[in-house]
C-alpha cells in the first residue's frame, strides 16, 4: 500500500505540473488541470485500495480512470525524453503538448475499452509432434484463461465466450486460472453460464492467483458445481482412442505467501501418475515452465501476463517474462503457449492486444529446430 501511494502521489505531481504550465498560477484552467491529475491517479488509486468490496459504477469508472492516467504518463514521459532531444536542437514543444497527448491517450484507452467490451479472438494453434501417437493426431484442445468475471464484465460476454468454446468442438478444455475477481456471493450469477463448457476429456482448471485474494475455498466449490476437473497439484489420464493423455496441473504461488497452502508442487502432482502418450502440463503462472520441463510434458500452457493487456504495457511486459505471450519451443520436446487472456483485469484496456480463445491442435509432423518458433504479437 505504501508504495501504491508513493506511486500514485508521484504520477500526481508530476501529471499536475505538465498540465497546469499552460495557465497562469490560480486562475480556473490551473486547478482544472490539477482536477484532471487527481481524477487521473488519487482518485482511482483511492477507490481500489478502500472500496473495491463496493460494486457501483464508480468501480468502472475509477479502472478506466487508471488505465488512461497509466497510459498518459507514459505517453507523458516519452514526450519529455523527446523535449531533451529537441532542446539541444534549439527546439521546443509548445506549451499546450501535455494537453495534445492527453487528449491523444483518451483516444486510445476508448479505442481499448471498446475492444476489451467486444468479443473474444479466436486463435487457432497448429502444435507439430515428430512421435505423436497416431490417435492423438487432430486432437483439440481449447484453452480460456484469465476471465477475471467481476461485477464489471457483461454477463453476455460469458455466454458469447461459451459459445465460442463450444463451436470449436474441443476435444478437452484448460482453464489456467484467474476466472473470478470478486467474492462468490457476488458473482454466483455471473459464472453459471461456465456450466455449459464441455468436451469428451473434460473441463481441466488450475488455480490463478486472484482466487486466492477472494475466498479460494468458496470458489473451488462452486467450480467444482460447474462440473470443472480441478487440479490441485494433482494429474488426471484420460483415454482418446486407443491414446492415453496425462494431464498435470500445479497450485499457484499465491496459495504459498498468502498461508493457504503449499504452493505448487510437482512431486505430488506426478506422485502415481501413469505412463502416457502425451503429457499436457497446466499451471497459471509462465515460470512455472521449469517444473513442467521437470515432469517431461509435450506441452505446457499457461496465462497471467494477459500479454501486457493494452498499450504502451505489451511493450514491457517481455521485460520481466522469459515467455510472455503466444508459442514458444522451450526444447526438443516442451512447447509452451502462453495466453493473453480470455477477459481484462483493472482498466477495461484492450488496445493491441485482443482477449482470446486458443484452439490448439495436435499434428504429427517435424518440429522446426528453432528455440522460439513463433510469439504471436
Amino acid at each position: 500500500m505504501p508504495l501504491a501511494f508513493l506511486i500514485a502521489g508521484t504520477s500526481f505531481w508530476f501529471c499536475g505540473n505538465q498540465l497546469a504550465g499552460a495557465f497562469t498560477l490560480g486562475s480556473p484552467g490551473f486547478w482544472g488541470a490539477w482536477a484532471w491529475a487527481a481524477a487521473l491517479w488519487p482518485f482511482p488509486v483511492i477507490r481500489m485500495l478502500f472500496f473495491r468490496h463496493r460494486g457501483d459504477r464508480t468501480q468502472g469508472l475509477a479502472y478506466f480512470l487508471l488505465g488512461l492516467g497509466s497510459t498518459y504518463l507514459v505517453l507523458l514521459l516519452v514526450l519529455r525524453l523527446l523535449d531533451l532531444a529537441l532542446h539541444f536542437a534549439g527546439y521546443a514543444w509548445p506549451i499546450w503538448a501535455p494537453w495534445a497527448v492527453l487528449a491523444i491517450a483518451v483516444i486510445l484507452c476508448l479505442w481499448g475499452w471498446q475492444t476489451a467490451l467486444g468479443p473474444a479472438q479466436v486463435k487457432k494453434v497448429r502444435l507439430p509432434t515428430a512421435n505423436l501417437h497416431p490417435d492423438l493426431e487432430g486432437l483439440r484442445i481449447v484453452q480460456i484463461s484469465d476471465l477475471h468475471i467481476s461485477r464489471m464484465v457483461d454477463p453476455g460476454q460469458i455466454v458469447q465466450l461459451v459459445e465460442q468454446v463450444q463451436a470449436l468442438e474441443p476435444d478437452l478444455i484448460a482453464i489456467t486460472g484467474d476466472l473470478a475477481d470478486g467474492p462468490v456471493e457476488s458473482l454466483r450469477e455471473a459464472i453459471k453460464p461456465l456450466a455449459r463448457l464441455r468436451a469428451p476429456l473434460g473441463v481441466h482448471y488450475v488455480t490463478g492467483n486472484h482466487e486466492y485474494f477472494w475466498g479460494i475455498e468458496g470458489w473451488l466449490e462452486e467450480f467444482d458445481g460447474l462440473g470443472f476437473e480441478i487440479l490441485l497439484n494433482a494429474h488426471r489420464a484420460v483415454d482418446h482412442k486407443g491414446a492415453r493423455l496425462l494431464i498435470l496441473g500445479v497450485n499457484d504461488p499465491m496459495e504459498a505467501r498468502i498461508g493457504h497452502g503449499e504452493g505448487p508442487d510437482l512431486r505430488k502432482a506426478v506422485s502415481g501418475a501413469p505412463k502416457a502418450d502425451y503429457t499436457l502440463f497446466l499451471a497459471h503462472q509462465p515460470q512455472a515452465y521449469v517444473l513442467a520441463e521437470a515432469s517431461d510434458a509435450d506441452l505446457f500452457l499457461t496465462g497471467h501476463t494477459h500479454g501486457g493487456q493494452y498499450f504502451p504495457f505489451s511493450l514491457i511486459v517481455p521485460f520481466f517474462h522469459r515467455y510472455y505471450r503466444g508459442l514458444y519451443r522451450h526444447s526438443d520436446a516442451l512447447w509452451v503457449y502462453v495466453h493473453s487472456g480470455s477477459g481484462f483485469w483493472g482498466p477495461p484496456n484492450r488496445l493491441g492486444v485482443r482477449q482470446e480463445v486458443t484452439l490448439l491442435v495436435l499434428e504429427k509432423m517435424p518440429v522446426p529446430p528453432t528455440s522460439v518458433v513463433s510469439r504471436q504479437k
